[in-house]
């Protein structure tokens, strides 16, 4: 018997050193057993020897050879098992019938009979049979950790012998330490997952409440590190976001169907945003002498126990009240006395978590007085105190608040435009998502699709059309586009609903929503744009459209947004955006290139050009392919005469449009613009036309002078009249001189009467428009009637016109003619009114291009008189060299016909109005054309400024009769040996004759 005892200690000891304790047989005869460290007595131990439950190390008299020592960390084993080719009947669904009785009693025995040989194992369950095949749902639990190849060689060996496929989770052999808690608010922590074995491929995940849980991953907030011991999460910022369960989970190189899962609750003493507000907001003392006022603190609902403290002596209530939303309100009743010089009234509401941390706002409340200018109730809006802000609460369907001023002084304010910051609440909560997506909490490759299709449908709605709407739906794509640089993720496009993306890009460059794309009052900023831009193209950039295996050329075609896959050796491919993108690519060097146009997008980014104000392309054009390519685009941008454009791109690195390695085609080519780079392109146009230097200051001093020199040949005629008008021909030629110069006065006048349009009277711009066109049509009319009468004398030398005859011809032609052209203009462009007959800023005729504007009506005119007269300079030179060749006899005379001709050309050119042939080249050069252009510019308006002072040299002082006449007027006399020549030399042809 003896022996028997000693073998069974022998036993004993051996087994209880296998299940981590030690026994020892003392002199008495009992046995002193005790647990290492890590593990404690069995339940089997405590039932049976009470008095060892509490304690380390036990005396039994009868030794046991079962178990003693059980682990702390017991394993449980979550699975499910697919029998394969077996049909689910309906008499499995129920536990009471024989079959489900049967089914259960056989699976368990073949579960037990394997992972029985499993170390530590206690028990397996299956809880129940469902549909899929026949799926079987069963629980195991293990005293101790186990091996866990051992593990999934018997989890292997039954799914080949059953024909079925396994799905299991085990706790207990992962671990995550715990982590002294609660967490402070706005702090940081590290939660760590330890393994025992070689598991490899960790991931984490979040759940908060009952919501779905999340993939945690690198984010803003959160990131992942793993090594062959553990896989820590760090958390830089502790906020209510991370309040939750973390779960890792580990799987083996051996079996994808094995999760090895460890979790931790992270509590964490939160602070909550504090939203304060007072009732009323603008308390008044006007016939009070005291002021109760209500005001409540709003948080957000959470399981925080706050302590809420009020400063000075309001009467607060620590007991919140629930409100809509999710929120709850703490109020406090304050009471003040209407002094003369309150005000303002001071409440502060301070919230304090059990980590004693602490969080405030303050609240100013105005008061209005007696003497306080006020801004009345107004749809909904409270009174009001002048220089402050009122707010409302948005409808139940938004979140944030509606903001309005209050300005003025005197009696009465003035209340300001309504500024809102309300948010449509799923637009809010898809925002929220994306955040998450930010901080890390997901993975966006697998939210991605959700987000993008509740931003689509979010997007075709109306309530989109505000820009608090706006800039969260633009927020959202850039939000993605960061957690998907963050996360290094590819969008597969066989996966990715791009469509959904590009649906959404699309509709927030709607027309009907260009207002809604800056801040009310805030025309200035273009923020949103570029980050709209950066969005939309990084999330193109990160999707593999080129190397895609198939792709749907219709869903990269939206109203406002189009791509174009382009490849040089696939030609099926479409190579042109629709017609009203208004931009091509007419070459490219890239072999392959993903092309993105942007309607509607040019015109809500920034419009300066090197801090010149520009005029931008309403579309953009975004090309992804070899940075270093050529490529060549072509615009549908509607140039004005003299404008520059700029070919340009984004510089991402200044912020700002840059014309580095662009170049634009030229006046030829003035809508092309080539590149030596990709990027995102468009084409500017300089907003005011090119400016010459000193035109202004040089036209002026022409005027000038051409109106003294006017006036002084009005002088001078009357002062000379007697003495040289005593011919028909003289009379003919100074009469055509006077009416020529009294309606290039009135014009020069006219034009120096409205040097500031918007300082002048109404319809003054009208009728000095009306006038200049009048007089400078007269004062050519009367240059033709010149340039006719000099042509009939060289041509037919002895038949006279009769005085009356041409005095009639060329007032009829001189001034009726002139009047019937601006009262057929005027009528023809709307009754002369403003940006159709005339230009507001200018006062003068309108050129809109070419053959198009009321400035045809004196254009026309005006060359076809022109010409004729340059014909008719012709027919005299010519008749001068007929004359005078034949009687050419030496050097001397070739000089003094060559003085004649030139003589000729210098008298006659101011007076017919020569020197305007320069306004066609003016028309035809556009100022781009450099220096061409500049030089024609100049020599225009100098010699047509000067005309008057010209004409006065020429006209006046180029006649002998006339200088004879000016001496003899003031008393000198010079000799009669000259003879007397006209300055046109309208009798030399046939005196030489």
């Amino acid at each position: 018997m003896k022996s028997c005892t000693e073998f069974i200690l022998i036993l004993l000891g051996l087994f209880f050193k296998a299940s981590s304790g030690e026994c020892n047989r003392l002199n008495t005869g009992t046995v002193n057993c005790s647990c290492n460290s890590g593990y404690s007595w069995s339940e089997e131990v405590c039932q049976n020897y009470s008095q060892c439950c509490n304690q380390n190390e036990c005396m039994f008299n009868d030794p046991n050879p079962r178990a003693m020592c059980l682990s702390n960390n017991k394993v449980f084993v979550n699975g499910s098992f697919t029998v394969l080719g077996k049909p689910f009947t309906s008499s499995l669904a129920d536990p009471g019938s024989q079959q489900y009785k049967e089914f259960v009693q056989t699976y368990t025995s073949r579960l037990e009979s394997v992972y029985s040989t499993l170390g530590w194992f206690d028990s397996l369950k299956i809880t129940g049979l469902r549909k899929g095949s026949v799926i079987g749902d069963f629980v195991m639990l293990l005293t101790a950790p186990f091996e866990v190849a051992q593990f999934e060689r018997t989890t292997t060996h039954l799914e080949k012998n059953n024909s079925a496929g396994f799905n299991i989770i085990v706790t207990g052999i992962t671990s995550i330490p715990q982590i002294q808690q609660p967490i402070p608010y706005n702090n940081n922590v590290s939660i760590t997952c330890c393994k025992p074995e070689k598991l490899n491929k960790p991931t984490w995940s979040f759940q908060k409440d009952a919501q779905p849980s999340q993939d945690i991953t690198n984010g803003t907030e959160a990131s992942v590190i793993s090594n062959s011991q553990n896989s820590t999460v760090y958390i830089s910022k502790t906020t209510e976001v991370w309040k939750g369960t973390f779960t890792c989970d580990y799987k083996s190189d051996q079996s994808d169907s094995i999760t090895y899962r460890a979790s931790l609750y992270l509590d964490i003493a939160l602070l909550p945003q504090i939203f304060i507000v007072s009732e009323p907001q603008f308390p008044s003392c006007k016939g009070q002498t005291n002021l109760d006022i209500t005001v409540q603190c709003i948080i957000p609902n959470t399981t925080e126990n706050y302590t809420v403290t009020w400063s000075g002596n309001e009467q607060g209530n620590n007991k919140p009240e629930p409100l809509q939303n999710g929120l709850i309100s703490y109020q406090a009743l304050i009471s003040a006395s209407c002094e003369k010089y309150l005000e303002r009234v001071d409440v502060t509401c301070e919230f304090v978590n059990r980590l004693n941390q602490k969080t405030n706002t303050t609240l100013h409340i105005p008061v209005i007085q007696e003497n306080s200018t006020v801004c009345k109730p107004h749809n909904g809006w409270p009174l009001a105190k002048a220089n402050f802000t009122a707010i409302k609460f948005c409808d139940p369907n938004a979140v944030g608040l509606q903001k309005r001023s209050c300005t003025g002084y005197g009696i009465s304010g003035n209340w300001g435009n309504v500024i809102s910051e309300c948010v449509n609440r799923d637009l809010r909560d898809l925002l929220n998502d994306a955040m998450d997506l930010q901080r890390g909490l997901g993975i966006v490759e697998k939210n991605a699709n959700s987000i993008f299709n509740r931003l689509k449908q979010s997007t075709e709605q109306k309530i989109i059309n505000t820009f608090p709407n706006v800039n969260a739906s633009v927020d959202i794509l850039a939000r993605m586009h960061d957690a998907s640089n963050i996360q290094k993720c590819k969008w597969n496009y066989t996966k990715f609903h791009f469509q959904d993306f590009l649906s959404s890009s699309s509709n927030l460059l709607n027309s009907s929503l260009n207002g809604s794309w800056r801040p009310v009052g805030n025309d200035g900023n273009y923020t949103l744009a570029l980050k709209y831009l950066r969005a939309v193209e990084g999330i193109i950039h990160q999707t593999n459209l080129i190397t895609a295996p198939t792709t749907d050329m219709s869903q990269l075609q939206q109203d406002n947004v189009q791509i174009i896959i382009y490849s040089k050796s696939d030609t099926s491919t479409p190579q042109r955006f629709s017609s009203d993108f208004g931009v091509s690519v007419t070459e490219i060097s890239s072999t392959l290139s993903v092309q993105t146009a942007f309607k509607n997008l040019g015109s809500k980014l920034p419009n300066t050009l090197n801090d010149k104000e520009t005029v931008p392309s309403e579309t953009v054009l975004s090309i992804i392919g070899d940075k270093k390519a050529k490529i060549s685009v072509e615009y549908n941008q509607k140039r004005l005469p003299n404008h520059e454009m700029y070919c340009v791109y984004w510089d991402d690195v200044n912020s700002q449009w840059s014309e580095k390695g662009c170049k634009w085609g030229g006046v030829l080519k003035q809508n092309v613009c080539t590149c030596d780079h990709l990027s995102a392109f468009t084409i500017l146009m300089a907003k005011h036309p090119i400016d010459l230097k000193y035109m202004e200051e040089l036209t002026y001093a022409g005027l000038g002078f051409s109106i003294v020199s006017l006036t002084l040949c009005l002088v001078i005629e009357f002062l000379v009249w007697n003495a040289v008008v005593k011919t028909n021909i003289a009379h003919f030629r100074h009469t055509v001189l006077v009416n020529i110069t009294v309606c290039l006065l009135i014009a020069h006048c006219s034009f120096l009467a409205a040097p500031v349009p918007s300082a002048s009277p109404p319809n003054w711009c009208l009728a000095l428009t009306v006038m200049k066109h009048f007089c400078f049509l007269a004062a050519f009319f009367w240059t033709l009637c010149l340039s006719l009468g000099l042509l009939h004398q060289v041509i037919f030398v002895f038949v006279h016109l009769r005085k009356k005859v041409y005095l009639g011809l060329c007032f009829s032609l001189g001034y009726i003619c002139p009047l019937v052209i601006v009262v057929v203009t005027f009528i023809t462009y709307d009754n002369g009114s403003t940006k159709s007959y005339y230009s507001g800023e200018t006062c003068w005729l309108i050129y809109e291009a070419a053959l198009k504007g009321s400035i045809l009506a004196f254009l026309f005119p005006v060359f076809i008189i022109v010409f004729v007269n340059m014909f008719t300079m012709v027919v005299v030179i010519s008749r001068i060299l007929k004359s005078t060749l034949l009687e050419v006899s030496s050097h001397d005379d070739a000089k003094e016909v060559a003085q004649s001709i030139v003589k000729t050309i210098v008298l006659l050119t101011p007076t017919l109005g020569i020197t305007w042939i320069l306004g066609l080249l003016v028309l035809m050069l556009d100022l781009t054309t450099a220096p061409y252009a500049q030089i024609v510019n100049y020599a225009f308006t100098f010699f047509n400024s000067f005309q008057g002072f010209f004409i006065l040299l020429t006209g006046c002082f180029g006649e002998k009769k006339v200088r004879d006449a000016l001496l003899k007027c003031f008393g000198q006399q010079h000799s009669m040996n000259y003879k007397s020549e006209s300055t046109i030399g309208l009798t030399s042809p046939a005196n030489r004759k």
